[in-house]
């Protein structure tokens, strides 16, 4: 009987939170519902996940549709004479913005139409994860400028474990385990924040990932004569008064130091409100106004290396 009155609260527990999440506007439940609609595991490790191709899903009440290829967006112009490739995390792939307000919708608009841009941006991963599948996907599909979004979690260690049936399959179990983690950490408020991100960033995991990362865009750029380009993304709770200025440092000095395009964004985003940069309230990745500020401060590096190299 006991038992059975557990199952019975779950199954209760669970309804109630599809039906309050059913508005598309709870954080964790879209980022859940992502996972399991458009994600699966990578053949390789070294990724983590990819995107499920030619799938679409409405989450936080955005259109997603994913190509042929695994990425976000329009299927690659075929022939095109040049080609950028965004590669990232869940900035790059545009979370929580319509499709032409992603990073990618913004340079299609700025760029001539001989130039394709394509979105490698998947959500939930790191830097070196994000590079490793550009290597793979490379063989399938050229490009001539890779535009890197580095983002305050790009040093994170990123389990590519599965979090367990019931937590794939449960958005009662999925709530539950992000407050426990939460909970458990015993960190809370900004300068929490700030000390973890401190921690993560001199960590000598947090180097190792960044590092190798940058080491395969080197190769990378030495073999195809490609253009690499590092948009360094800040930390977005609060531009105005800023707290990570050691994660700029760190990308700028990588980025002089490997001979990269380097794209500084924090002092363009400075002066309104931070919060006027959010998808929501509820959430803070950036949205399309953010991004445009982003096209617009790289699409002129972009412009120089073809017009240079014509």
């Amino acid at each position: 009987m006991a038992f059975a009155g557990v199952v019975v609260a779950f199954a209760i527990g669970e309804g109630i939170i599809r039906i309050a999440t059913a508005n598309q506007q709870n954080y964790i439940i879209e980022m859940w519902r992502y996972a399991k609609l458009l994600k699966k595991q990578s053949a390789d490790p070294a990724v983590g996940h990819d995107h499920i191709p030619n799938r679409t899903a409405m989450l936080e009440n955005v259109a997603v549709r994913i190509n042929s290829l695994g990425l976000r967006g329009p299927e690659p112009v075929k022939n095109a004479p040049h080609r950028v490739a965004i590669i990232g995390d869940s900035i790059a792939f545009g979370w929580g913005v319509p499709e032409d307000d992603t990073l990618r919708g913004h340079l299609v608009k700025l760029l001539p139409d001989s130039i394709d841009v394509i979105n490698v941006g998947v959500g939930n991963r790191n830097i070196d994860q994000a590079v490793s599948q550009w290597i793979d996907l490379r063989n399938k599909i050229a490009a001539d400028t890779l535009v890197i979004m580095v983002a305050p979690r790009a040093t994170t260690s990123v389990s590519t474990k599965s979090a367990g049936w019931l937590v794939e399959h449960s958005a009662l179990a999925a709530i539950g385990l992000t407050i426990f983690e939460q909970l458990s950490s015993g960190e809370y408020g900004p300068q929490a924040l700030v000390d973890g991100y401190k921690k993560q960033w001199s960590s000598p995991e947090g180097k190792k990932i960044i590092k190798g990362a940058f080491d395969k865009l080197l190769k990378i750029k030495n073999k195809d004569k490609s253009n690499v380009i590092i948009i360094d993304v800040p930390e977005p709770h609060d531009f105005n008064d800023y707290k990570f200025n050691f994660m700029q440092q760190e990308i700028r000095s990588l980025s002089d130091k490997y001979g990269f395009e380097y794209v500084s964004t924090l002092s363009l985003l400075k002066g309104p409100p931070s919060s006027s940069y959010w998808v929501s309230d509820r959430d803070v990745h950036p949205n399309g106004k953010a991004l445009k500020i982003m096209a617009d401060a790289t699409v002129g590096d972009i412009k120089l290396f073809y017009e240079s190299n014509k």
